[in-house]
């Protein structure tokens, strides 16, 4: 296992270094590593994975005050998931172009995941909190090669920074 992550119930990551998210490992056989749109020239991210609770950026979009709060949430999703599964259920075949400061671009697909909501839920009702629901994607490509992707937290930054584009690889995942 990597280093750079640590593992809850042997399937899930979390950054090591902040504890700033938490993702699912995910897999795709047969994709080029690299492809061109619109002149810009996009890589493989490094690892594959879908974003499940962007941890660092919920505390900074909603204020929260909260002590230990990452840790809380890390072992509130450990327990959780001990019970629910957080899987892919499937790739919806739409994939969009990100992009906050238009030099750095990201290609990903949008997901749907099992129980993810009801974490949300789970977690909005224990710590009183509005979180909105997570927008399940994973990122394909980007421009800084072996590189994370731009995070995408919820459908705010889908309306804001994103553009619905055609299928990259011209073929179902």
């Amino acid at each position: 296992m990597d280093n750079k992550f640590i593992y809850v119930n042997d399937k899930y990551q979390i950054d090591a270094l902040n504890k700033d998210w938490i993702g699912l490992p995910v897999f795709f056989e047969n994709l080029p590593e690299e492809i061109k749109i619109k002149g810009d020239t996009f890589y493989f991210p490094t690892p594959f994975h879908i974003s499940l609770v962007y941890i660092g950026k919920i505390i900074e979009k909603y204020n929260i005050s909260i002590p230990d709060f990452r840790d809380k949430i890390i072992d509130d999703f450990s327990n959780f998931t001990k019970t629910d599964n957080i899987e892919v259920i499937k790739y919806n075949n739409k994939y969009k172009l990100v992009s906050r400061d238009g030099i750095n671009k990201t290609i990903v697909v949008m997901c749907e995941v099992s129980n993810l909501n009801n974490f949300f839920d789970f977690i909005n009702k224990k710590y009183e909190l509005n979180i909105k629901y997570p927008a399940t994607h994973v990122t394909l490509y980007n421009t800084s090669k072996g590189k994370s992707g731009i995070w995408l937290m919820d459908e705010d930054d889908i309306k804001n920074i994103t553009v619905t584009i055609p299928n990259p690889i011209g073929r179902p995942l």
